[in-house]
């Protein structure tokens, strides 16, 4: 049990800390450069980081779907875990939005009531579309419960392949080449809670040699077709950086192996503490880098790694504070 534990919280810190890596880096990608080392250093940073978001539904898979519990119980636990911190995040960015992007002199107030029902319904900050998508993951999770208990090994891997060929058929990109099948049904991120439960229950005996050398190819290959795809377009085109790309999914298992794989002992206490502030450090991190990202004065190559460390470190205190005001950590993350 502990390596399972050890494992799970090594994953979730390192996607945590890819997230926040990704966050401090895009911003170099916008405007494409084929002579610029800052965008040629950021794409090998996101090509080899889009994996991140992918491992923590995975994660989740691996710890909710072996489990099986009253449909109605399984529900109220799991929505007030989630409930609090997302009403309470998404308040928070929407305030922030206001504080950073508008002047209230020239803004009518019907025009911030309709932008405030936008952003409430669709995310006030980028990173929170992630709690949207969670939510919906959730409602399906007693279904999936249902699926993957009376399925056969033979059977998830199936509806595995099947995932996989959705995620090359229902991709926009490869409309062109691929034939017009519905594969809706398989399509979206459920498909990265049963491929998480799956590896976590099955034995799958691949060299670890094997292993780095797939995240070094994969990598490198969406570092190329980015730059490629990008030269070709004249601007930056993020096609191989896609979350639901078959490229990324590859790299999530493959990534979710190694450390399965290698990480048999328990986890140091700074990366524990971290594992345990994950979450509420994912929800804060926008706010955190936002001011600590223009006060680094080093080059990119450095930059981006010293925003990355010291956004984690301060998100994870300030959450670490938050949770000590009395049912903050009811919402804190």
């Amino acid at each position: 049990m502990q390596q399972s534990i050890s494992y799970i919280g090594a994953l979730r810190v390192l996607a945590t800390g890819l997230v926040i890596l990704i966050h401090a880096s895009t911003g170099y990608l916008n405007h494409f450069d084929a002579a610029s080392f800052d965008w040629h250093y950021a794409n090998v940073l996101n090509s080899f980081s889009r994996f991140s978001v992918p491992l923590f539904v995975m994660i989740s898979g691996a710890l909710l779907l072996n489990k099986r519990e009253d449909i109605t119980l399984f529900y109220k636990k799991r929505m007030s875990r989630i409930l609090g911190p997302f009403v309470f995040w998404v308040v928070i960015y929407l305030i922030y939005h206001f504080y950073r992007n508008t002047n209230f002199e020239v803004l009518p107030l019907q025009r911030v009531m309709e932008i405030s029902i936008d952003k409430l319904l669709h995310g006030p900050s980028a990173h929170l579309w992630f709690l949207y998508m969670i939510v919906g993951i959730y409602i399906a999770v007693p279904f999936l419960r249902i699926l993957v208990a009376y399925a056969t090994k033979r059977e998830m891997l199936l509806l595995l392949l099947f995932w996989l060929l959705s995620l090359i058929i229902m991709e926009k990109t490869y409309y062109a080449y691929v034939p017009k099948i519905d594969l809706t049904f398989f399509y979206g991120y459920a498909g990265y809670m049963i491929l998480g439960h799956y590896l976590a229950k099955e034995k799958v005996n691949i060299p670890t040699s094997l292993l780095v050398l797939l995240i070094i190819a994969i990598g490198m290959m969406n570092t190329c077709w980015t730059f490629y795809l990008s030269q070709s377009s004249h601007s930056f085109s993020p096609a191989f950086y896609n979350y639901l790309g078959l490229n990324n999914a590859i790299l999530a298992a493959v990534v979710f192996l190694l450390f399965k794989k290698l990480v048999t002992q328990p986890l140091p206490f700074a990366i524990e503490q971290v594992d345990r502030l994950s979450f509420g450090i994912y929800l804060i991190h926008i706010i955190v880098l936002n001011y600590v990202h223009p006060l680094i004065p080093f080059s990119t190559a450095l930059k981006i790694p010293l925003a990355t460390v010291i956004t984690i470190l301060a998100s994870g205190a300030l959450i670490f504070l938050l949770r000590k005001i009395p049912y903050a950590k009811y919402v804190s993350g």
